[in-house]
């Protein structure tokens, strides 16, 4: 494979606004050659929400820059702040909740590109994660 790097300003990434979301695209196939892996700083404003999901062919690690994120994942649910991260395996259902008084921030990583075209399955409305919220954590 030839040798191939690429920075990017933050003032260069793309924006992109998805469910009361900011994502700011620093990294993924579409807007760099070569790129195996993806890279996305979301911003999520108070009482926001990336509800329960999985990503059937890539896995994800989520890193906490700013704020408080009620994590969940599968039947487990964490508050994590800046400087906490967790990985998750492919095809595992996670949900990511603004639990804090101002935007949460964080970043996503998620590898390998090819399982892009797979996408994000919402299950939120399914049993049992329909319910999760409802516990106590």
């Amino acid at each position: 494979m030839d040798k191939y790097w690429k920075y990017v300003r933050a003032e260069n990434t793309v924006k992109e606004r998805v469910l009361g979301r900011d994502h700011y695209w620093h990294f993924n196939a579409e807007l760099t050659e070569q790129a195996e892996t993806y890279l996305v700083r979301i911003v999520m404003e108070k009482g926001g929400q990336h509800d329960f999901h999985r990503h059937p062919e890539m896995n994800e690690i989520l890193y906490v820059l700013k704020g408080t994120a009620e994590q969940w994942v599968e039947d487990e649910v964490r508050m994590m702040g800046p400087g906490d991260s967790v990985y998750i395996a492919p095809n595992v259902v996670h949900g990511t909740f603004n639990a804090g008084d101002g935007d949460l921030e964080f970043l996503a990583i998620l590898a390998p590109s090819s399982g892009w075209k797979e996408g994000t399955i919402d299950v939120s409305g399914e049993l049992p994660y329909s319910e999760y919220r409802g516990k106590s954590s």
